[in-house]
């Protein structure tokens, strides 16, 4: 079914035409989108190609500069006697003054060959002291802090050993990379380099606007940026996923403005350098052509909505207008009508569907009153299958007193009599309150106790709230007739109790009466309490069980919706009956009026 539903829905009138445009222009423009796509790849391959390689060669300058001072630290630490001498001496003695004062000069002498490292620095495990030989560019503030770093990092544990590589240290927020050489001998030579130092020959780019450039950690965290801004847009996580893909080939990444990102990788330590270029200023005049090209699909779409807007008027609004009529009429509106048009072709359909919907609507409305007078004589038909079967033993209880000659109870006898069977007889009214029912329930039960006087007990409880509900007639004498016929057995000494009881129960926002009917006497089992639910729920009764199903019968048919019958055993022994309906507490005035009237 789906797929013919989907069938005829690509089969309209309108679909064809879109079908037929759409094959049309979609492939050139989606041709022109290609080629601009493809456009841009390849400027992309050759800008970043072109960077890649002026990347490549700024990222080699760092790592000579940084192979540099590392051969210088190793051939200090190999050869300068000063240096190695320096835990050799007695802290106090003349060698050990002469030493340090030796080891300081050659350390200020090669800060003039190695302006790239901050600062170096000797080092005496042995006695804890290390002398330091900054940059004249550095300034005192910044001397001091990175000496009191260096105190703390090399009197640790492993310190000294630790940085036998070029290794990243933090100091106020700022990166550096520190190298250790250990000459064997309790002394150790160092350099210590700011990232930001290192990384001022690229700040030409970011001043012509040309770029962005910026160092990561191997974690992807930001270490030197000379554009706080780019820095701090992605977290290390998304920065690490950009450059492993950079380093490959080229990204697209996204700041403020679209960037083009190339990475190299240093080989003497553990950073990339990352070189961020503006994808506008690269592609040039090719933004504007790619707009352009985008704008084509809009003038297509343009001219399709106004071709569309044209058939609309003409062919497919009367069309629609047939096909919603006749789903109105399929619904069950049946007083749908097609407006007048004025295309001559469609003049006739409508005026055909107009007199073909007038037909079915009258042909639809005698049904329905014929559903519901053959409904009403269902009903009435129903309700008068419940005369009682009683009526010959209410016959000879009453013979049985006038031989007694017990003329109250005789007079009393014929008085339920009475009420029993106008009450039964009244099939004219559908609708009657639970009071009514009440008493013609106790009527009932008083005539039976006349018959069973000392082994039949019963009450009625009946919320006085609850006393006005409208219910149809007859649905609690034979929940009781049946508890008396099937409960009941003189075999057993005890008094045999019947119980009515009504009270109101909610389920969500709709609420409903429950009428239960409770007795002592010799219970169901599960099988008899399951055969009662099938039969009860069957669209015809089976022989000899009309009863139970003839309430559930003429309840749907009075509510109009689903209707509950429950049963269950109640120990020691006995059984519970019980019917719910919806809870209606005015209608049966208005039926009882038009009853009396009629």
């Amino acid at each position: 079914m789906k797929k013919s539903f989907g069938h005829m829905k690509f089969a309209t009138l309108r679909s064809r035409l879109i079908l037929g445009f759409a094959l049309v222009t979609v492939p050139l423009v989606i041709l022109l989108l290609w080629n601009n796509m493809y456009a841009t790849r390849v400027v992309h391959s050759q800008v970043a190609l072109s960077n890649k390689n002026l990347l490549t060669i700024y990222m080699n300058d760092m790592d000579k500069v940084l192979e540099e001072i590392e051969n210088y630290l190793y051939k200090s630490a190999e050869q300068d006697q000063s240096l190695i001498s320096l835990s050799q001496y007695d802290r106090e003695s003349w060698e050990y003054y002469l030493s340090k004062t030796e080891t300081v000069n050659n350390l200020y002498t090669n800060t003039n060959y190695y302006s790239a490292a901050d600062c170096l620095f000797a080092y005496s495990s042995k006695y804890d002291e290390l002398f330091l030989a900054p940059q004249y560019s550095v300034s005192y503030e910044r001397k001091e802090s990175i000496q009191e770093k260096l105190h703390v990092l090399l009197s640790s544990e492993d310190g000294a050993t630790f940085y036998n590589k070029w290794t990243l240290v933090e100091e106020d927020g700022k990166y550096a990379l520190l190298r250790v050489v250990d000459t064997n001998y309790s002394s150790y030579i160092g350099a210590w380099v700011d990232l930001d130092h290192l990384m001022q020959p690229l700040d030409v780019l970011s001043k012509e606007g040309k770029g962005e450039s910026l160092l990561l950690s191997e974690q992807g965290k930001v270490i030197a940026n000379l554009n706080p801004v780019a820095g701090q847009s992605f977290s290390p996580e998304q920065w690490k996923s950009f450059v492993d893909q950079g380093v490959s080939s080229y990204n697209i990444v996204h700041l403020e403005k679209p960037y083009l990102l190339v990475a190299k990788q240093s080989r003497m330590a553990p950073m990339t350098l990352v070189l961020l270029l503006p994808e506008k200023s690269l592609l040039e005049g090719l933004p504007f052509f790619r707009n352009l090209t985008y704008t084509v699909p809009l003038v297509a779409l343009a001219i399709l909505i106004i071709y569309l807007i044209f058939l609309q008027q003409s062919i497919v609004r009367p069309i629609y207008n047939l096909i919603h009529g006749m789903r109105k009429i399929r619904s069950g509106n049946l007083s749908a009508r097609l407006e007048d048009n004025k295309l001559v072709e469609f003049v006739t359909i409508n005026e055909a569907f107009n007199a073909m919907a007038t037909q079915i609507e009258h042909l639809k409305i005698n049904i329905y009153e014929e559903q519901i007078r053959t409904q009403k004589a269902e009903l009435k038909h129903l309700q008068a299958q419940i005369h009682p079967h009683f009526f010959m033993n209410s016959l000879n209880i009453v013979y049985n007193l006038a031989q007694i000659r017990s003329y109250e109870l005789i007079q009393s006898m014929s008085l339920h009599l009475v009420r029993y069977f106008r009450y039964t007889t009244r099939t004219h009214l559908s609708t009657i309150s639970l009071q009514e029912e009440a008493e013609h329930v106790h009527n009932y039960l008083t005539i039976q106790r006349f018959r069973f006087p000392e082994t039949l007990d019963f009450e009625i409880d009946i919320p006085p709230q609850l006393k006005g509900c409208a219910v149809p007639p007859l649905i609690i004498q034979p929940l009781v007739e049946n508890a008396v016929i099937h409960g009941f057995s003189l075999q057993n000494d005890s008094v045999f109790r019947i119980k009515v009881t009504a009270y109101e129960t909610r389920v969500q926002e709709d609420s409903f009466l429950c009428i239960e009917v409770r007795d002592n006497g010799k219970g169901l089992s599960e099988e008899q309490i399951r055969t009662l639910k099938r039969r009860v729920n069957s669209i015809e009764p089976e022989d000899g069980h009309i009863g139970l199903w003839n309430i559930m019968r003429r309840c749907k048919l009075y509510y109009k919706s689903d209707i509950r019958m429950e049963f269950a055993a109640v120990q020691p022994g006995g059984t519970t009956i019980t019917l719910i309906v919806p809870l209606w507490i005015h209608s049966y005035h208005d039926s009882i009026g038009e009853a009396g009237a009629s």
